[in-house]
């Protein structure tokens, strides 16, 4: 016998009651049913892009899922202070120590050669290694988190590859103003000390690391083996730190805020040259451990606040694996994504422009401007650099606030991508006796257009990265966009500088085109933000 938990009293509820449950059962099947269909449907269905119209109300659920929270403006601050660190060390090395450390281990035949090809070799380095580096970010599931680990793991190996730097080539050779003037006067008696004549020649000043002059040794100061391991080691945990710490920023940032979040970004960045450009200007006093020392100093303490200021959650499982063919694939698979792979080729022209401006600006000030106040090159440049910088940390700043109140990016960008090509334009028309004081107007209206771009340019990667699981992964690959231009920029601007001054030295040739060039990459980079679909 089966017991029957509703007993009915007669065949009527009995009947009716059989009825109700074998119409619920058929509601239960079809809605199975149904579900399986979506299911099926769901499963044939390609994966859709961000461009894709119909993903925009499935994009707004999941950002009110998973929103940050909205942080304090002191502690944004914070969360961006390690690029003031970062980007200081970077110019101040890029600019000063590594090309002089370089000149003086190989001389001044061979220096180009070597200067660039271990910036190429670093750049080979900075592009294998960063999306590995952004896959072990995104897997990481430690209780601290998964971005500050790494961070922390990459500073001390930074620390340990600039302290061998700055011990393998610690000598450096320098050219002053004096020797300059007094070199017809020099003869084999002469009683400069500081100066040892070698065939009736006078050589170049030898500084060691302590910043005190020397006589020139006939051997090299150093080691240059040695000196390019560490170089590599300096380049491979400079993104080690990279690309978790804009992961990091990204995790952090409130929809409502990226602007503002990416704007500060932009001002550390520029303050920190800023500050580069003016340890720069002492580095013959201070000598290349001074320079080190004070490099290491700065990024340490920016990187710890920055580390023990913000939280992270733990990080989650990933279960996808890691293989050889994910990390190929890792390279191309965001770039399949139209505006992310449109944000990425922008910013490519946009640093192209920016590395050839920056990198043939001392050989023009020396061979197109007459240098004020008995200046040499290197300390003009370094003049020339800070309005820019100041400008571009101001506008920054500004815009970053304006771009999150007005909703507007693509316009902004355009705008000063459009600036900084008309700067580039006005800079083919300098020279003559007043050359400076325009070349330094130029450089701070240069230098709003930079920061204004370099306010927006975080925020629209944030807007358009494809796969939120793999964010860090997704911003090392755009992070290649600044890094590439490094190693192609110096390479294609010194044919077109060599070949057109071989044309006609007498008014600029070689600068005329090389800036005209450097004008249309911003201009291309201004046009192909409009092909941005995601972003306003």
């Amino acid at each position: 016998m089966i017991f029957d938990p509703i007993a009915p009293e007669s065949d009527v509820v009995r009947e009716k009651t059989n009825i109700y449950f074998s119409v619920t059962e058929i509601k239960r099947d079809e809605q199975a049913e149904g579900e399986l269909d979506m299911t099926i449907l769901d499963s044939q269905k390609p994966a859709k892009y961000y461009t894709e119209e119909n993903q925009a109300n499935d994009d707004k659920e999941k950002i009110l899922h998973d929103e940050p929270e909205v942080l304090s403006k002191p502690r944004i601050f914070l969360l961006n202070l390690s690029w003031y660190g970062l980007s200081l060390m970077f110019l101040l090395l890029s600019v000063e120590v590594v090309p002089a450390q370089v000149h003086a281990l190989v001389g001044d035949a061979a220096k180009g050669r070597w200067l660039g090809g271990m910036i190429a070799g670093g750049a080979a380095v900075t592009f294998f290694l960063s999306p590995c580096i952004g896959m072990a970010s995104d897997r990481l599931t430690l209780q601290i988190g998964k971005r500050r680990p790494i961070m922390i793991f990459g500073t001390t190996g930074l620390c340990i590859g600039l302290i061998g730097m700055a011990l393998s080539a610690s000598h450096i050779k320098i050219s002053d103003l004096v020797e300059h003037r007094c070199k017809p006067y020099y003869n084999g008696t002469t009683n400069l000390h500081t100066h040892r004549i070698h065939n009736g020649n006078p050589s170049s000043l030898l500084v060691s690391g302590s910043g005190n002059a020397v006589d020139l040794d006939p051997e090299p100061p150093g080691d240059l083996a040695l000196y390019i391991i560490f170089y590599l080691l300096v380049t491979a945990m400079f993104a080690t730190i990279n690309v978790p710490y804009n992961a990091l920023i990204a995790d952090k940032s409130n929809s409502s805020q990226r602007g503002f979040n990416s704007g500060v970004m932009g001002c550390m960045i520029l303050l920190g040259n800023v500050s580069g450009a003016a340890v720069g200007t002492c580095f013959t006093e201070i000598g290349v451990i001074g320079a080190y020392a004070t490099a290491i100093s700065v990024v340490i303490i920016s990187v710890c606040v920055t580390v023990f200021t913000t939280t992270e959650n733990p990080g989650k499982v990933v279960n996808e694996p890691v293989g050889c063919i994910a990390i190929f694939c890792g390279f191309w698979q965001p770039l399949k994504e139209h505006d992310f792979r449109w944000v990425f080729i922008t910013r490519f022209l946009m640093q192209q422009g920016v590395s050839t401006v920056t990198g043939f600006l001392e050989y023009w000030v020396s061979d197109m401007i007459q240098l004020p106040f008995c200046w040499n090159a290197a300390r003009t440049v370094a003049f020339i650099l800070l309005p820019l910088l100041f400008s571009a940390s101001v506008g920054s700043v500004i815009m970053g606030i304006v771009s999150d109140r007005i909703g507007k990016r693509k316009i902004i960008v355009i705008i000063a991508a459009v600036m900084m090509s008309i700067s580039c334009t006005a800079l083919t028309f300098v020279n003559g006796e007043n050359a400076f004081w325009m070349a330094f107007i130029i450089a701070f209206f240069f230098g709003m257009g930079l920061g204004t771009f370099q306010s927006i340019d975080f925020a629209l990667v944030m807007d358009v990265l494809p796969d939120e699981k793999d964010k860090a992964k997704d911003i090392a690959v755009w992070h290649q966009a600044l890094v590439l231009p490094n190693a192609i920029a110096t390479p294609t601007g010194g044919i077109i500088l060599d070949y057109f001054e071989s044309v006609d030295c007498t008014i600029g040739l070689g600068y005329i085109i090389l800036f005209a060039v450097t004008a249309f990459y911003f201009l291309l980079s201004a046009i192909f933000v409009t092909k941005i679909k995601r972003a306003n």
